[in-house]
């Protein structure tokens, strides 16, 4: 703990070094955001503590990166104060996972300890797997345009921050003082395993939410296939993310599927937002934020899919069932989150966080209905 200590003693230091790369007014709204998403996190987690440990860690990992930013005197642009809206959510949703299932553990009976070796174990690999999936997507795509240069670098230097942080300053934290003692919610035990099963018994609504569904996105894409010169970039993020995931999950359906849902969420959220406000040309920026943002999600729920499917269940119905009752939840705790934190980050005077920010709050949303609720649904009815 000294070690850590000194050591990030030693990276504030940078940002004495060079306090200007502090930008009073995203630091103003980056905070206020990070405020308001831990007060919500502790009304809709139970806990206190744990709604403060997010605050108090995510402000950690903030200044971190600042500090190391300063170091290595990494300019900033406009364009590149995106990333950090990135980190925010990469950072929220990381610690989101591991505490939700830890207070999950809790409900179930788990000490502390026990209940904290669980969701290390159970999230450690998927949010290594989501934060490399965002930082090779962003390096990729910084390779092809440099405008992308420095929000890469913000990225991959917050992504491996925040993972680091996870593995050494919350079990310190969580191994010395203990959360408030708590019997826990229905929806802590079991999840949203039921969500499925509930909406099936409107058949009728289902199937016509999903034509829905089919005829909106066609619609979107088609719009949007006029910006395709515009949009190089984010065709190469999402094939280098593509080839990343069949590469690691060796599952070609699987991982179309990730993608296909994440890629879809955004685009449909773009082109109804662009189509009122009549653009005449769209920014890779404002997609590819939202893009790297929704893809975590996603390959939270499939990774803990193809876990039941290869180690426990053959038929696909218990392998949705399975990702459902165990990242369910905390994919809508995330949701919500970030949502809230956006809401407050769209009010920035910068037209491209202004942009990203309102974009991202609809995708994310979208993004938690076609995983939580529209695939199992599809691939349930099959069953």
């Amino acid at each position: 703990m000294t070690l850590f200590t000194f050591i990030s003693l030693g990276i504030l230091a940078g940002l004495f070094n060079n306090f200007s790369i502090l930008d009073t007014q995203s630091s103003i709204y980056i905070g206020t955001s990070l405020l308001i998403m831990s007060l919500w996190a502790m009304k809709i987690m139970d806990s206190i503590k744990a709604g403060g440990l997010l605050f108090l860690l995510s402000a950690y990992a903030l200044l971190m990166l600042a500090g190391i930013m300063s170091w290595l005197e990494i300019s900033f642009d406009e364009h590149s104060v995106l990333g950090w809206v990135v980190i925010i959510a990469m950072m929220m949703s990381n610690l989101v996972h591991v505490l939700s299932t830890l207070l999950r553990e809790m409900a179930r009976g788990s000490f502390q300890h026990d209940a904290l070796a669980e969701a290390l174990k159970q999230n450690a690999t998927p949010i290594l797997l989501s934060n490399i999936t965002t930082c090779f997507g962003f390096v990729v795509a910084a390779f092809y345009d440099a405008s992308f240069y420095a929000m890469a670098w913000i990225v991959v230097l917050g992504a491996i921050i925040s993972y680091l942080t996870l593995l050494s300053w919350l079990p310190i934290i969580l191994l010395k003082f203990f959360l408030e003692f708590r019997v826990g919610h229905y929806d802590d035990r079991h999840g949203l395993v039921d969500l499925v099963s509930r909406i099936q018994q409107y058949p009728r609504a289902v199937k016509l939410g999903v034509s829905i569904s089919i005829i909106v996105s066609l619609i979107s894409l088609g719009y949007l296939a006029q910006f395709m010169t515009q949009l190089y970039s984010v065709g190469v993020m999402l094939l280098a993310s593509f080839f990343l995931l069949l590469i690691i999950w060796q599952d070609l359906k699987i991982t179309f599927i990730t993608l296909v849902s994440s890629f879809l969420s955004v685009v449909i959220v773009l082109a109804a937002y662009f189509s009122f406000q009549g653009v005449l040309s769209i920014s890779a920026f404002v997609l590819i934020v939202p893009l790297g943002m929704v893809l975590d999600d996603a390959i939270h729920y499939f990774s803990r899919y193809l876990k039941s499917k290869r180690g426990f269940f053959n038929d696909d119905a218990s392998c949705h069932r399975f990702a459902l009752s165990t990242v369910g939840r905390p994919i809508w705790l995330t949701t919500q989150l970030l949502m809230i934190g956006l809401l407050i980050l769209s009010f920035h005077p910068n037209t491209l966080i202004q942009q990203a920010s309102f974009i991202t709050i609809f995708a994310v949303f979208l993004a938690s209905y076609i995983i939580l609720v529209l695939l199992p649904v599809i691939r349930l009815r099959r069953s």
